[in-house]
């Protein structure tokens, strides 16, 4: 899942974890400069499916979930394969498929991965990814998901004060391999795999 916090101010950290378990020592998220953060988790489900969330100060929290663990072995099952960190696209590059221009106010982009030079077959079903953006100001949100669906109503990673940020996310593969990338306004974007999923 992806979470994200929109403090009123200070955040020392929030925490999530499976409910039902001991309340673990560490965080998922911090925002100390009270700044909007977005940061991917994978965390376990809990006691009836759940998860519980802890915040140390105020802040509004919201929770977007991209998928699930399975049972191994189960109908449709897929495995995990690392690759070597690898650069899928960059626009700061020359224009094309996986490179430049720089994405405009609310501009919405396909990159076709397995097409790039880090050897994705075109049997992955889903891709780790790591989603950088250098944008131009603010940047209220980036949302990726598979080439081909409708884009989902939630966000990837913000940068209200239009600093450089980056941000996990698995992301299942959409029409051709491809994956949707959608910004609220103008910034580079960097997409950088470290595994993906397949049968």
């Amino acid at each position: 899942m992806n979470v994200t916090v929109v403090p009123g101010g200070y955040l020392g950290y929030l925490k999530t974890w499976p409910t039902g378990q001991a309340q673990p020592n560490v965080s998922t998220l911090n925002s100390w400069t009270g700044k909007v953060v977005a940061n991917a988790a994978l965390v376990p489900a809990g006691s009836g499916g759940a998860i519980s969330v802890y915040a140390e100060d105020a802040t509004q929290a919201v929770l977007d979930t991209n998928g699930y663990f399975g049972i191994p072995g189960g109908n449709g099952a897929l495995n995990f394969y690392p690759v070597t960190p690898c650069r899928v696209a960059d626009t700061r590059g020359d224009a094309g498929p996986l490179g430049g221009p720089k994405m405009g106010d609310g501009e919405s982009r396909s990159f076709p991965i397995p097409s790039s030079g880090c050897g994705i077959p075109a049997t992955a079903a889903a891709y780790s990814l790591n989603v950088t953006v250098v944008p131009d100001g603010m940047l209220q949100y980036l949302t990726v998901w598979p080439a081909g669906a409708g884009q989902p109503l939630v966000s990837t990673l913000n940068s209200w004060d239009g600093a450089v940020v980056a941000n996990a996310a698995i992301v299942p593969a959409g029409a051709g391999g491809a994956i949707s990338v959608f910004v609220a306004n103008r910034t580079q974007v960097i997409l950088d795999i470290n595994g993906y999923f397949a049968p």
